[in-house]
């Protein structure tokens, strides 16, 4: 498969939408979680010690 113009034309899908916790694109809606935050896999918000996201 080229990389170019033809490839451009099969972007429709969309697997990822905005989050009802965090606002942010990235709740997959088929796996019914957040990779942002965390929500739908636990009910607590996705930190870590090395990230300074929050």
């Amino acid at each position: 498969m080229t990389k170019g113009t033809p490839s451009m034309g099969k972007r429709q899908k969309r697997s990822h939408v905005t989050c009802r916790r965090c606002g942010a694109v990235s709740y997959n809606y088929r796996k019914r979680t957040c990779v942002h935050c965390g929500f739908g896999r636990s009910g607590r918000l996705r930190k870590y010690s090395y990230l300074n996201k929050y």
